[in-house]
């Protein structure tokens, strides 16, 4: 996944992005599936970039999507309790306190 990274800082892909968010109006294809209408900033390669990097730049295996579709379509990135628990630094400890005997 690092090495995709300089692809999407690439001019290119911003081009191909732009146009790819004006075809579908800004909106969360997905969604629009299911009658909801919700914008999109996001472009979703639908077969993935390292599988198959040929089609990069080909529209019609780019949909625009909402960040929650795209993190239902990738949930290998881990947009769960782990990236939280992180996010400050802070590391916590669960601790229990000793029962008192009389």
């Amino acid at each position: 996944m690092k090495h995709t990274k300089p692809f999407y800082k690439s001019a290119a892909w911003q081009k191909c992005r732009a146009v790819v968010l004006l075809r579908d109006h800004y909106l969360c294809q997905p969604c629009l599936m299911k009658d909801r209408i919700v914008p999109a900033y996001l472009v979703h390669h639908i077969k993935h970039l390292e599988d198959e990097p040929d089609l990069a730049l080909d529209p019609n295996n780019l949909e625009s999507v909402c960040n929650t579709c795209h993190n239902k379509l990738h949930p290998e990135k881990g947009s769960g309790k782990k990236e939280e628990a992180t996010r400050s630094g802070l590391r916590v400890i669960k601790a229990t306190a000793n029962e008192e005997v009389w």
